[in-house]
């Protein structure tokens, strides 16, 4: 198992974001599937993917229920415009 780290975490993704519906996918799981346990594919479990896709594009989670898919906190447009501009300024685009 390796550890999900943020040029994992760009690299898919770039190849999520190809997709046609890139809100109903998940860059740190199996296929990019929902349905997927992502927690089962990466060595650091305790810092979930799901923090790490949301202070990529810079959005701060104070509380636990806040954890969730960027997508469903601002909304489809907003996530992927800030996905795109993070992913630029990052250096991996």
């Amino acid at each position: 198992m390796k550890e999900y780290t943020e040029a994992i975490h760009a690299k898919r993704l770039l190849k999520m974001l190809k997709k046609k519906n890139p809100c109903g996918c998940c860059p740190s799981a199996k296929r990019f599937s929902i349905e997927e346990d992502n927690y089962e594919m990466w060595l650091n479990k305790k810092v979930k993917p799901c923090y790490i896709c949301q202070d990529f594009i810079g959005i701060e989670i104070r509380f636990w229920w806040e954890n969730i898919c960027p997508c469903n906190r601002l909304g489809r447009k907003e996530s992927i415009k800030r996905t795109w501009l993070a992913l630029e300024e990052k250096g991996y685009i």
